[in-house]
């Protein structure tokens, strides 16, 4: 019997033995599949930048979907990572972005020759209220001239059901329709938070003239490297459909854009337009979130002799 009980007691050691090799033989092929799946995917891509009239067509939307789909792979793979962020009281990503609204018809007549008009509270409530079709309110009124900012209060969705948001209407100057070199007319900025933030303070300088495109609802879903926001600059200045055209002032057909745009972080980057006949104009391009539509660029377009 004390045979017996040894074989017994070798046999089952030596199946738990097999076993635990076989386990573990298992396990290393798994964290080698891991291994493996983690490592692919990550070769980065050189970034021109420069865009042609030529090049700019009518694929920017397609871009901005495309970058959609990556956008909701890499939610998908840093769940856990995002989720320790909001742990430690860090916004999500709709919170990070400030939402802007660039209202042209103010409704008011600028050449009284009584100096700058003001607007009044109630009515630039009612510009920041209209897009959403709700109600706004504005501590003070605004003095339209260049440089001149006040606070307000409203909504940001249409929505009934969405909180309310400050927002600051600055004044700031958009491209007069009989061209560039004919002047300018005031408009409002509205921007979410309680003040433009200082990186974007250049869209409000004095030789700057403003208008915008949306490029689609999923444009800027991932960080625009230069060469994007260059051929997306393009687009805005020769499309008919911007905020205020300006395809007709200038042949534009060359934008070259020092670096690319970050859609949570609200600030300029340089970029130069060049039109057929050699002219130069300094753009200051930013992130376009609009409130009232797709997301796309805010272009600040300088004079000719900033460059």
């Amino acid at each position: 019997m004390g045979h017996l009980d040894a074989r017994t007691t070798t046999t089952r050691r030596l199946r738990r033995g097999m076993a635990l090799a076989a386990c573990t033989a298992l396990l290393g092929l798994t964290a080698c599949g891991a291994g493996d799946e983690a490592g692919t995917g990550a070769g980065g891509a050189q970034e021109p930048a420069t865009a042609t009239k030529e090049q700019s067509g009518g694929g920017q939307r397609t871009d901005g979907a495309e970058s959609g789909d990556d956008a909701d792979t890499d939610a998908g793979s840093g769940d856990d990572e995002g989720a320790g962020d909001q742990e430690e009281g860090a916004p999500g990503a709709a919170g990070e972005r400030t939402r802007i609204l660039l209202v042209t018809d103010l409704g008011i007549d600028e050449t009284s020759g009584d100096g700058a008009p003001n607007l009044a509270n109630d009515d630039l409530a009612a510009l920041l209220a209209e897009p959403f079709g709700g109600t706004a309110e504005c501590a003070d009124e605004l003095l339209v001239e260049r440089g001149q900012s006040a606070g307000c209060v409203g909504p940001t969705s249409p929505d009934d059901t969405a909180p309310t948001q400050e927002w600051v209407a600055s004044t700031v100057a958009v491209p007069h329709e009989d061209g560039l070199e004919s002047g300018y007319r005031v408009a409002v900025l509205f921007s979410t938070g309680t003040e433009l933030p200082e990186e974007a303070s250049e869209l409000t300088q004095e030789n700057v003239l403003l208008t915008g495109l949306g490029q689609g609802s999923m444009f800027g879903a991932e960080p625009l490297g230069a060469e994007e926001v260059a051929d997306a600059t393009l687009q805005t200045l020769t499309s008919e459909n911007a905020y205020v055209p300006v395809a007709g002032l200038a042949d534009w057909s060359e934008v070259t854009c020092e670096d690319g745009l970050d859609f949570e972080e609200f600030g300029t980057t340089d970029c130069t337009a060049t039109t057929a006949e050699g002219d130069s104009w300094q753009l200051h391009v930013a992130p376009g979130a609009f409130a009232d539509g797709d997301q796309g660029l805010l272009v600040g377009i300088g004079s000719p002799t900033d460059v």
